[in-house]
């Protein structure tokens, strides 16, 4: 039985670390295995690399890519009051696409799938363990408008699906950004869409090497995150 619900994302948070603290609840509830996944992640790769860190240990088991094991896994994801707020900013029209790059554990499926069960959640993440726990808590909760796979972002062959929203954060390194921001200037020839930025290096890469996402729609400008539009409605 589906243990979502809107109440479930509502909180009222004065602070980040109430969003965190708020979002470990929620976890917890929903059954995630997080905490579990991400220690092994890091016992893994301290064991190649002791001496190493957050900035380090996730390339040292991931064949060079940035998956920032040894990170607190309430920083490294999207607070849940945070996803809830993007998408009622958003106000998706029914059978709109959002597609996640480095989706995590699928926490924007979840909230999508309360607020708005007719859009369509498509999420890419490097790291399988990941994966593999965020596809688990989807299908124990209904989530059947939602996928999650497992992507190298990077990879030569592989190629964003058209959509109406895209959902970006600070995945890896600035280079795999800058691919990523280039596969999407490619896609805006065929459709218009939503870019939603989340944090500093994507935001400032796109202010100041994409102006095509932000120089005809003035972008909406939140404390952690940003909306950069081709077009006022989708």
């Amino acid at each position: 039985m589906s243990k979502l619900s809107p109440e479930l994302f509502t909180a009222s948070v004065a602070s980040y670390e109430e969003a965190r603290e708020h979002s470990e609840m929620v976890d917890q509830i929903l059954g995630f295995k997080v905490p579990d996944i991400e220690r092994g992640l890091l016992e893994r790769a301290q064991t190649r690399h002791p001496n190493g860190s957050h900035k380090t240990w996730g390339q040292s088991i991931h064949q060079g890519n940035q998956t920032w094991v040894g990170l607190s896994h309430q920083t490294l994801q999207t607070p849940y009051s945070e996803l809830k707020q993007m998408c009622e900013l958003l106000k998706p029209s029914e059978g709109a696409t959002f597609v996640d790059l480095g989706a995590g554990y699928g926490r924007l499926g979840l909230v999508l799938n309360v607020l708005y069960p007719k859009a369509r959640f498509i999420g890419y993440e490097y790291v399988p363990e990941r994966v593999f726990e965020g596809k688990r808590v989807l299908l124990e909760n209904n989530c059947t408008q939602c996928s999650l796979h497992v992507q190298d972002l990077t990879a030569d062959d592989f190629e964003l699906p058209e959509a109406e929203f895209y959902f970006l954060y600070d995945y890896g390194t600035v280079s795999h950004i800058r691919k990523t921001l280039t596969q999407l200037e490619l896609m805006a020839l065929k459709k218009p869409f939503k870019v939603i930025a989340r944090g500093k290096g994507t935001r400032s890469l796109i202010r100041y090497e994409h102006p095509w996402l932000c120089d005809v729609y003035p972008p909406i400008h939140e404390e952690h995150f940003s909306i950069f539009s081709m077009s006022q409605n989708l």
